[in-house]
């Protein structure tokens, strides 16, 4: 017999879309778009199997009516099933319940052009606090462990080890170490620099996979009732379940999606007549199979009927259906510092693809150089400042092998701001003593909140003297940072006493790769 098992293929692909793709600040409103698509997709889908597994229990209550001797078999396996569901139940609401605590956190839910969204779905630092700083990635993780180990040990019997690898929840203690994650931290692996948006999927999908695990095992337990044999007349409508299980439930247009569709309780030796509105249906033992390829976008409804004859004369007939959601082939580019590019410093930038090959994905933008550091990084260097935004295309090799563009956008480019004038700890204006004034070596340019290595160097300036009382400065010039190479400017400073002020302006500073220019504040130091 078989019953809904909702595969993790390209589902689990979908999770690791969420952890690669998406780990840049720059993230483009269309992918968190998708993402919300394909959450209410996913929480669509589970409302459908959870309609299906209420009526398998529905079958299960009725397998066997005819023969007392199974009936006693199914009735003492029903009770692990319950079991099961209970289980499932309460795994369900603890993953909702994460959820919401996940929407909460993110602003609560807002409706924009009529869709559902969470009012700040591209927060990054959500997440990774609560299921990564907070530990709350490990509970997660050992409950949904635990989950498999409860489900596996009420139904699995002898069959155990053989079922845990077919169940759709696969949550390894330990991930590949990577650059980012060196010790294979699951919770920082899965939780670390992902959306809201895309948290929440994840939490969706993991829902899905429970409601497909609960299926799983169910079938094992109605299997296990061996009613084939039994007499029956009559196909009882209450009895039996029709049953459509695609192997995906998230496409790309042109991916081929294999579905088996059958009656829950069926006869092997039993042939029935099944429709589909995408194609035929091969039937043998008693099971449809229908292949057909992905189309259109959105949410995909497949439906149609299967007709099975009784032992006796009369038929049964229902209707099936399942729903699959397709996406589209894309990529998206990620700045991985700024939200700018800057011109002088290598400019990292991220490419993520979706349906496509890394190796396959190119790009280019108007009067930069790109420089290929790994798979899908880039370092990019600019010349020319422009504030509304550079055109970039991103391309791609399709499966037919022609080029296709997949993304596009702007991307604005400016110099590196002018650096602050620091002496000491002072910059702007402030106060010091004469020994430590003498001890200074001399002006840093210094650039604040800027997370390129990029440094100024002081090339001039000049400083004032203007001693208490005395309405006459004494001037000097500098040339370079250090006071050593100055000896008119050192003469000034070791002159100065407590009330005099020395004040340093007519800065200039220098940086590789731009011109010399002012830097952005002059520097007054009163002596105590």
């Amino acid at each position: 017999m078989s019953i809904p098992k909702e595969p993790r293929g390209l589902m689990i692909q979908l999770m690791y879309l969420v952890l690669t793709a998406m780990l840049a600040l720059n993230i483009t409103k269309e992918v968190l778009d998708a993402f919300s698509t394909i959450n209410t997709s996913i929480e669509t889908s589970n409302d459908g199997i959870k309609e299906k597994n209420d009526r398998m229990y529905v079958a299960f209550e009725h397998i066997a009516d005819k023969n007392p001797e199974l009936a006693k078999k199914r009735d003492s396996l029903l009770p692990l099933a319950k079991q099961v569901r209970e289980e499932s139940d309460k795994m369900v609401q603890y993953l909702e319940t994460w959820k919401q605590e996940i929407v909460k956190k993110g602003g609560g839910w807002i409706e924009e052009n009529g869709v559902k969204k969470v009012k700040t779905m591209d927060d990054i630092d959500i997440p990774t606090r609560m299921f990564v700083e907070e530990k709350n990635g490990d509970k997660v993780k050992t409950e949904l462990q635990n989950f498999v180990n409860k489900i596996i040990g009420i139904a699995g019997g002898s069959n155990s080890e053989v079922l845990r690898k077919q169940l759709p929840i696969q949550i390894p203690n330990k991930l590949p170490v990577t650059d980012m994650n060196r010790s294979g931290d699951w919770s920082f692996g899965t939780f670390h620099n992902i959306p809201v948006i895309a948290a929440i999927t994840l939490f969706s999908k993991w829902q899905s996979d429970v409601r497909n695990s609960e299926a799983h095992m169910v079938e094992n337990l109605m299997a296990q009732v061996g009613d084939d044999d039994y007499n029956q007349d009559i196909i009882k409508l209450d009895g039996f379940l029709a049953v459509a299980t695609p192997n995906i439930s998230y496409a790309l247009a042109g991916d081929e999606i294999t579905a088996t569709i059958a009656m829950a309780a069926y006869d092997k030796s039993a042939q029935p007549t099944i429709t589909s509105n995408v194609g035929a249906v091969k039937v043998e033992q008693g099971a449809g199979t229908l292949k057909f390829r992905a189309s259109g976008t959105g949410v995909q409804t497949v439906r149609g009927t299967i007709t099975v004859k009784g032992k006796g004369e009369k038929t049964e007939t229902q209707p099936w259906e399942f729903k699959y959601t397709v996406g589209t082939a894309g990529a998206s580019l990620q700045l991985d510092k700024m939200n700018v590019m800057y011109i002088g410093v290598p400019n990292p930038v991220t490419i993520s693809a979706s349906g496509y090959n890394l190796n396959d994905v190119t790009w280019t933008m108007a009067g930069a150089e790109i420089k290929s550091t790994g798979p899908g990084k880039y370092d990019v260097f600019v010349d020319k400042p422009n504030y509304q935004g550079v055109d970039y295309v991103v391309t791609a090799t399709n499966k037919a092998g022609g080029k296709v563009e997949v993304a596009r956008g702007k991307i604005r480019v400016k110099t590196i701001p002018s650096p602050i004038i620091r002496l000491g700890k002072v910059d702007g204006a402030g106060m010091m003593g004469t020994g430590e004034l003498r001890a200074q070596p001399g002006l840093a340019a210094v650039l604040e909140n800027f997370d390129f290595d990029y440094r100024y160097t002081v090339t001039s300036y000049s400083v004032l003297l203007l001693q208490k009382g005395s309405d006459v400065a004494d001037p000097a010039r500098g040339n370079g940072p250090m006071f050593a190479d100055n000896n008119t400017v050192k003469d000034l400073i070791n002159r100065a006493r407590p009330g005099d002020r020395l004040i340093f302006e007519n800065i200039r500073v220098k940086g590789p790769g731009v011109p010399e220019r002012p830097a952005k504040t002059s520097l007054t130091i009163t002596v105590r």
